[in-house]
């Protein structure tokens, strides 16, 4: 199964973001005035932490359910991978003729890829700032962003879908997913860095878009689960009931003194770990930095959390909602929630906007 990265033409397919803890599916219908939603539906993935095999039957029941939400009982599916086993590395060759443009990469993705590369799937996408004269000979610099994944997680995804009765069309990567959104939606320009980061239950992604049109991609081995079992740790509630009071308080202040207190120590190691990461990236780029931070992911719906790496961050951050831009009916009862719970959907909407 060949990756696909940053294709924007007509799309065909429905995206499905197969997350640790929920499905989402979107689907998408793009007309002459913008993106209009078909579906967009949620299962979550019923956690059994000590038995792996009832865990993959778990996650693929949830994915027959968003399939029958959404009213579909085939079609084409593009999923995303993301993690350890999945590398996203921009790249600026000096001139070189098309026919050496492939060894090139793939020599660059041995010299950068901590993955065994015998056992991985290898794609790239060119991305032509300014092309050359029609008549012209000349050969100029490429620039691309090339991905790679273990066969082990594209199989995984791919499994999955067969085995909920879905077609599976192509595997993406949800960080360039992310992006896509953002192009598509027409979210940023050109004369600025953005940043966008997904937080969901046990990862937290960081992409940051610079002015070159190249992403840089990060994954963080800590996110929602690991600040709710640290609130945990210094409280005497469970992980269930702060779940449940982080889920229903629309703010900070609504919060009692104590939770206040542990959610604050709690997040300091995720808001490291995220300012980390922006650092580096301007120390590497040598850059001004990012100037803007879109939020999305499961944790993003929880509007303290929100508020606190808010005050954390020195950068300004929206949430990421797409269907703030996509229209879709209001009225229907399964979109009743989008306005609320769209940054949870914002992997899947990306990977629906993709196409073979």
């Amino acid at each position: 199964m060949m990756l696909n990265v940053l294709n924007r033409q007509k799309i065909e397919l429905a995206g499905l973001d197969i997350g640790s803890s929920a499905v989402k599916l979107v689907r998408l219908n793009k007309g002459e005035t913008g993106y209009t939603l078909l579906a967009a539906v949620s299962e979550a993935i019923v956690p059994c932490p000590d038995n792996e095999k009832q865990q993959h039957q778990n996650c693929i029941d949830a994915i027959k359910i968003c399939l029958q939400k959404a009213a579909l009982k085939n079609g084409n599916f593009v999923c995303g991978i993301s993690g350890p086993e999945v590398v996203v590395h921009g790249f600026t060759f000096p001139p070189l003729p098309d026919q050496a443009v492939e060894r090139a990469i793939q020599m660059e993705a041995q010299h950068v890829c901590p993955l065994d590369m015998k056992h991985s799937v290898l794609d790239f996408q060119l991305i032509e700032t300014n092309p050359p004269a029609a008549d012209s000979a000349k050969v100029t610099a490429r620039q691309g962003v090339m991905t790679v994944g273990t066969e082990n997680v594209i199989r995984q995804q791919t499994e999955w879908l067969t085995q909920a009765g879905a077609k599976p069309a192509m595997v993406d990567v949800n960080a360039l997913a992310l992006l896509n959104c953002l192009n598509e939606l027409e979210l940023v320009n050109a004369q600025e860095t953005v940043a966008v980061i997904d937080i969901g239950k046990t990862l937290t992604n960081v992409v940051i878009y610079g002015l070159d049109g190249l992403p840089f991609v990060r994954d963080i081995n800590m996110a929602g689960e690991q600040v709710i079992q640290g609130i945990s740790q210094q409280t005497e509630l469970s992980e269930d009931q702060i779940r449940q009071t982080l889920k229903q308080t629309q703010s900070p202040n609504q919060l009692d003194s104590n939770l206040l207190l542990a959610m604050n120590g709690a997040i300091g190691p995720l808001v490291n770990a995220i300012n980390e990461t922006l650092r580096f990236y301007s120390f590497q780029e040598k850059t001004s930095g990012v100037d803007r931070i879109f939020l999305c992911g499961g944790f993003a719906l929880i509007d303290a959390f929100v508020e606190f790496l808010t005050d954390a961050i020195s950068i300004p951050v929206t949430l990421l909602n797409p269907f703030s831009t996509i229209q879709y009916d209001s009225g229907a009862a399964t979109n009743k929630t989008l306005e609320k719970d769209g940054p949870a959907f914002a992997v899947a909407t990306g990977l629906a906007m993709r196409t073979p």
